[in-house]
Parts: C-alpha cells; sequence; structure tokens
C-alpha cells in the first residue's frame, strides 16, 4: 500500500510475505467423483511428495456439511498452480470446477515438536 504510516510500513517489513497459490474445488457434477476418488488420492499424494503440496482437504461448514476442497500450491506462479490444479482428477473428469488465488501469508505459527526418546512428533 502506498503512503503507509511508518509504523505499518515497518511491521509490514519484518513479515515474511510468502506466496502460495490456492486451488478452491466447487462441485460440478458429484457423479464423476466417485469414479476418480483414488486417483485423486494417488494424484495428491504424489504432489505432496513433489513438494508441490503445502496443505489440502475438503472444508467444512458450520453444520457439519461440505463446503470446497482447498490445495494450497507452493509454485511460484498462478501460471504453474493452474497447470496443476487442471490435472487434479476431480477437474479432468469434470467432477468440480476451481479457481486459483494467491495467498501471502504475513502472520501465523507453526510448531513441531520431536520427541528423541521415542521417534514421536506433533504438529501443531
Amino acid at each position: 500500500m502506498p503512503n503507509q504510516p511508518p509504523e505499518v510500513a515497518a511491521l509490514k517489513e519484518k513479515m515474511w510475505q510468502k506466496n502460495y497459490y490456492v486451488m478452491t474445488r466447487s462441485m460440478r457434477d458429484p457423479s464423476k467423483i466417485k469414479p476418480v476418488l483414488l486417483e485423486h488420492y494417488q494424484w495428491m499424494i504424489q504432489m505432496e511428495k513433489d513438494d508441490l503440496v503445502f496443505a489440502s482437504g475438503p472444508l467444512f461448514k458450520q453444520d457439519g456439511s461440505p463446503g470446497v476442497g482447498m490445495t494450497v500450491w507452493r509454485v511460484e506462479s498462478f501460471e504453474e498452480a493452474d497447470r496443476l490444479a487442471a490435472q487434479d482428477p476431480f477437474v479432468s473428469n469434470g467432477g468440480v470446477d476451481y479457481e486459483i488465488q494467491r495467498w501471502q501469508i504475513n502472520e501465523g505459527r507453526v510448531n513441531v515438536s520431536v520427541d528423541f526418546s521415542d521417534q514421536s512428533f506433533r504438529v501443531s
């Protein structure tokens, strides 16, 4: 933002300002999901193993009903995110539509706790 107060500019300068690209999926044809469910999960896991996914999964409304699906891509551009999103079996099979948005992370925290004694870990 241009012409920010100095205090705001100083805080913003310290922030991480890391960009991710968020794919949100909306249902188009539910009958086309089940036939490619396994393929979708296998593909998503491969994207995770290839270090292209920060996080992915469904969203739920307050009443517990399903909302949209969301994947946060670890890529550098809208074009890369769009190319990956189009490969999703849910998309290529016509089950869902999608939208890509850039997400700039400024604040937040990830905690990882590792116990060497039993090799257990916890992420919060």
